[in-house]
């Protein structure tokens, strides 16, 4: 896959489909492999644009600090090299995040902005969750077993028990390169300095706030707190799945999406 350098980093990009274009941005250790289940169907209407964040998948793990604003001009740096003036943006977890970063910073950049399972700043419950993921990886735990531990704040307990859907999203992950544990530990500081939250009132995109009923990684309240800082924004709650809906409950995840990009 080509590999565009952008602020000093070099970042793994595929595109495919035709349209208008949509940026999709990934969250914590995920790889563009990822998107399996929002490819095809979003290259059918789109022009799709997946990257691997710094230090993700194949792109370079430069040196620290890493924040959420750098990463959010890495993604102005693919569009950029791809000549890609203005783009829908669909960001999932930090990648929501990336997302804010992205319509507060560049909102010339930005038509329509999906902020998928994310928050506006960490609450403690978070970051516990967060520092905990890192030290993990820091002890030597590698990133398949570390994501395995911690299966019930990603998956729902009807995924848990379905042993054929669980292996099926089991093999989705095992098609992710493997994060280095002090690039994974980046991406979570970053994470953990984000705050968004009193800037949220400069966006001026239409935005959609997508939640999942079933998330205990970023539940509802959260989706809320984001959606009511937006002026005009919507919250959209998907009735099954956990914090990886997209994969678990992907034909309800793409249609509130492609809906919501095809408004005008």
């Amino acid at each position: 896959m080509p590999r565009i350098r952008c602020n000093d980093v070099a970042l793994r990009v595929e595109e495919v489909g035709s349209g208008s274009p949509l940026l999709l941005i990934m969250g914590l250790g995920a790889s563009l492999e990822t998107w399996i289940a929002q490819r095809d169907a979003f290259a059918r209407h789109h022009r799709v644009i997946m990257f691997d964040n710094r230090g993700a998948g194949e792109s370079d793990c430069p040196p620290p600090p890493w924040t959420v604003p750098d990463m959010a001009a890495d993604a102005v740096g693919v569009l950029d090299a791809l000549g890609i003036e203005r783009a829908h943006v669909l960001g999932v977890s930090m990648g929501g995040m990336i997302a804010q970063e992205l319509a507060i910073g560049w909102p010339e950049r930005v038509d329509r902005m999906v902020v998928a399972l994310s928050f506006a700043r960490p609450d403690p419950v978070r970051r516990a969750f967060l520092l905990f993921r890192r030290w993990a990886r820091l002890q030597g735990v590698d990133l398949v077993q570390e994501g395995v531990a911690n299966l019930p704040w990603l998956v729902s307990a009807r995924v848990l028990n379905d042993p054929d859907r669980l292996e099926a999203i089991l093999e989705v992950v095992a098609t992710m390169p493997l994060m280095a544990a002090d690039a994974y530990g980046r991406q979570i500081e970053a994470i953990l300095d984000h705050d968004t939250l009193s800037r949220l009132d400069r966006v001026r995109t239409p935005t959609l706030v997508l939640a999942a009923a079933e998330d205990v990684l970023t539940p509802l309240y959260l989706s809320r707190e984001i959606a009511g800082a937006i002026a005009g924004a919507r919250l959209v709650v998907l009735p099954r799945g956990n914090h990886g809906v997209q994969i678990e409950e992907p034909a309800a995840f793409n249609t509130a999406v492609l809906e919501f990009l095809a408004e005008r």
